[in-house]
């Protein structure tokens, strides 16, 4: 910090003090053993449940994965008001959304009659860089200590090293099933949103989409080995659903990780677009575990540990090479233009953010960069209420719709609480991106 109105210090000081600190934390990182699991029991030996909290539909991949490596594991079920109003009533609010959610599901499933805190653990993964998300688990630690759930377990991966030891003794085995389900789940989305707002018989979309989703977990938790045969089954069974020809303006959902898939924790906010008339698309949640194991082969060669680099950069090619040949099963029958690498993202960020800023702003502008020079319409950028990261891609969007041709961007932050304005402004922004369309559509025509 080198803000002098907020204390005597000056720069010079401050930035003498932050050296000191640097060497603090070198000397503090050899002695602390940064993960900590304990999936069993220490006083008797049984196995805890693992319970992940519900973000989107991939999280069941990450249950499953932990399942076919002998752990019980569980996702809770998506946020309600009652989870809103358990973790509203343990913090004080300033917190990230996310986190309030979080909090209030971990307690409803502690809170539930006989349930033994001595029987579960919940996931809640570390995280450096400039974001408050790395303190999450240390705070879920206070809170379960404070109203007596001292026996239950966190489960607190990190990114330092792209979430690869998050199954002790089984890594390569759960980080390979549970990439397998990422990878066919974010496909199921993209099927289902490109589909949904098409369909002639409403429901028809979701029923295929719940059908293939419970078929893919089950084979995930045998480890996932006919998941080609599963993908090319629900992309015929997408693409024989009886839809409409008229096309309508598409949409891109990008923001924060947790909150832009979780209909819950978005206000609907998928739902709510598609009910005025656009195709979504929203950002896929792989994005964040290639971006993960990019900052690994970055911290690596940084740090100068060449067999972490080496196990990094092995580690990448593994991932594209398992996505490659799933999404190899829906080519023809999956509109796959929207693709964007994350590499691309980082490089295309570069206006307005560097890409070693870490964290989401780099990719949620690099993403959106990419997009806009597609065939989208608009853009919704999702983001927890205060949110750090997200106030940054806010402060740059009105430079970045200058810059690109006026296109209509929505900054959406959400606290959980009800606002009767939310449907006004996003019909305003609807009647901007169908204006952008007929604009785009009108240039085109004449350019040919």
């Amino acid at each position: 910090e080198v803000d002098e109105h907020s204390a005597d210090a000056g720069m010079i000081t401050r930035c003498e003090a932050f050296l000191d600190s640097l060497k603090g934390y070198e000397s503090l990182q050899q002695r602390v053993k940064i993960h900590d699991f304990n999936l069993i029991n220490r006083q008797n030996g049984e196995m805890r449940t693992l319970y992940y909290p519900y973000a989107r539909d991939t999280l069941y991949a990450f249950a499953a994965a932990s399942r076919y490596c002998g752990f019980p594991s569980e996702v809770l079920p998506m946020p309600d008001k009652v989870d809103l109003e358990l973790g509203m009533k343990y913090t004080n609010g300033q917190e990230c959304f996310p986190f309030i959610c979080t909090t209030g599901s971990f307690l409803k499933k502690l809170m539930e009659p006989g349930v033994d805190p001595k029987k579960c653990s919940f996931f809640m993964p570390d995280h450096n860089g400039p974001c408050r998300f790395g303190e999450y688990n240390q705070l879920h630690r206070i809170i379960f200590d404070n109203l007596g759930f001292q026996d239950a377990e966190i489960i607190k991966p990190s990114n330092e090293d792209s979430y690869a030891s998050i199954a002790p003794g089984y890594s390569f085995k759960w980080r390979s099933t549970a990439w397998k389900g990422i990878i066919a789940i974010d496909l199921l989305r993209k099927m289902q949103e490109q589909t949904r707002p098409y369909e002639i018989k409403k429901g028809e979309t979701d029923k295929v989409y719940k059908k293939h989703l419970d078929i893919l977990v089950s084979s995930l938790e045998r480890g996932g080995k006919d998941i080609n045969r599963i993908m090319r089954n629900a992309a015929t069974e997408f693409n024989n659903i009886p839809i409409n020809d008229i096309r309508k303006p598409i949409v891109a959902v990008i923001g924060e990780n947790y909150m832009r898939d979780n209909p819950f924790c978005n206000n609907f906010v998928v739902e709510r677009l598609e009910r005025l008339g656009a195709e979504t698309m929203t950002s896929p949640f792989g994005e964040w575990v290639n971006y993960s194991t990019i900052r690994y082969i970055r911290d690596s060669r940084w740090k100068g540990h060449i067999n972490k680099l080496m196990k990094a950069k092995l580690q990448y090619f593994l991932q594209n090479e398992i996505e490659k040949k799933i999404v190899k099963n829906v080519e023809g029958l999956l509109n796959l233009e929207h693709e964007v690498r994350v590499k691309d993202m980082l490089i295309h960020s570069a206006d307005y953010i560097h890409r070693d800023y870490d964290g989401e702003p780099a990719l949620v502008l690099g993403m959106a960069k990419l997009l806009s020079e597609r065939n989208i319409s608009g853009i919704v950028n999702i983001i927890p209420f205060t949110c750090m990261p997200g106030a940054i891609t806010c402060t740059v969007s009105q430079n970045f719709r200058k810059d690109n041709n006026g296109i209509p961007w929505e900054n959406f932050a959400y606290d959980g609480q009800e606002n009767i304005g939310v449907e006004t402004r996003f019909e305003a922004f609807m009647y901007q991106v169908n204006m952008y369309a007929e604009n785009k559509e009108k240039a085109t025509e004449m350019s040919q």
